[in-house]
């Protein structure tokens, strides 16, 4: 357990847009074009040529000479990739999209980090809470951050966490906690008007796989998203059995000093049956989804060993969507990693 390193820089987030794209916009061979609509990408045959999207009224074609590199997320690439003919033959065709290549797994073996939270009510007014909704401190923390970039506006949601197993015969933890030095009943929503904290379980590797699959053959209709959390025994399980243990980490004499008590779920939740109905109705996700195009040499697999498109020519996926299984914590430092590897498999295939 300890605190979480974060991509920050200088008080600041460091995203990717930030710390790639941002150098890179002075470069002769790229060019940015933003307030666009990935609509398909354009086939001859089996070789992507090509992508078309829609900016604004009109709509717009880019060639590719080489190949197409599709990094859309775990959600938008498969749903592109089955609007462009890639993707199960008989959902292609309820749509009236010709196929170009029936694959089955192109929206297939969804995974996602679920979290359920519980919130405490603190003692002290030390919480992000207490400084939201005091109008001086709020202003002396916007301050602070305008003028020396530090203070509460320069950390992440969650900013320190831990690693434990729900089952001491297993090999490696299987739970990840989240601490929050907030409250809230829901994310993005208004902070609490009391001192409060949060801390999250997160089940690391479930065995729940959900599916995404295109309503209609129009880009601008969402796609149908079946996460199925909770869908095994085993990770209905781990789930009851890590706020049990979490319960027992923030009612640790080390937390005595903070704590006033437990304000969600609270005391009215404490069988094991009560504590599943909790994760039931407020597990949400912690916005890790990965794998609906993974990679791999097995039938339902889209994409090989170096991230191109089984079947086709000319067509890569690189993103979270290609994780043959979900990493046991964050996903960005290994997504970026897949994006690092990825330009290297590039360039290497150019020469």
């Amino acid at each position: 357990m300890g605190l979480f390193q974060t991509t920050t820089r200088n008080g600041r987030r460091a995203s990717t847009s930030v710390a790639y794209l941002g150098p890179a916009k002075g470069r002769g061979n790229l060019r940015i074009e933003t307030e666009a609509l990935g609509q398909r990408v354009l086939f001859e045959g089996r070789r992507a040529v090509g992508v078309e999207y829609r900016q604004g009224a009109q709509l717009r074609r880019a060639r590719a000479r080489k190949e197409v590199v599709l990094s859309s997320g775990a959600y938008n690439s498969p749903q592109l990739l089955q609007l462009s003919g890639v993707g199960p033959a008989d959902l292609l065709r309820k749509h009236g999209i010709d196929v170009v290549l029936d694959a089955q797994g192109v929206g297939h073996d969804l995974q996602d980090h679920m979290q359920v939270r519980i919130v405490m009510r603190c003692s002290q007014k030390i919480t992000l809470n207490d400084t939201v909704n005091h109008p001086l401190r709020r202003t002396l923390a916007g301050a602070r951050y305008a003028l020396f970039r530090k203070g509460w506006l320069t950390i992440a949601a969650g900013t320190a966490g831990a690693f434990f197993k729900t089952n001491p015969r297993l090999a490696s933890p299987d739970v990840q906690v989240h601490f929050l030095p907030f409250s809230t009943d829901k994310m993005g929503e208004r902070l609490h008007d009391f001192s409060g904290f949060t801390a999250s379980v997160c089940q690391l590797r479930p065995e729940s796989r959900g599916s995404l699959r295109i309503r209609s053959a129009d880009p601008t209709v969402p796609p149908e998203i079946r996460i199925n959390y909770m869908s095994t025994e085993t990770d209905r399980t781990t789930n009851v059995e890590a706020i049990k243990i979490l319960r027992r980490i923030l009612n640790a004499p080390a937390m005595k000093p903070f704590v006033v008590g437990e304000y969600d779920p609270g005391a009215k939740v404490s069988t094991d049956a009560e504590l599943l109905d909790y994760c039931r109705e407020r597990g949400s996700t912690i916005y890790h989804p990965t794998s609906t195009c993974r990679m791999g040499n097995d039938a339902l697999a889209v994409v090989d060993q170096r991230l191109k498109v089984r079947g086709l020519e000319g067509l890569r996926v690189v993103d979270g969507s290609i994780m043959p299984d979900l990493v046991s914590g964050n996903t960005n430092a290994p997504i970026i990693m897949i994006a690092e590897k990825a330009s290297d498999m590039i360039l290497e295939d150019a020469r």
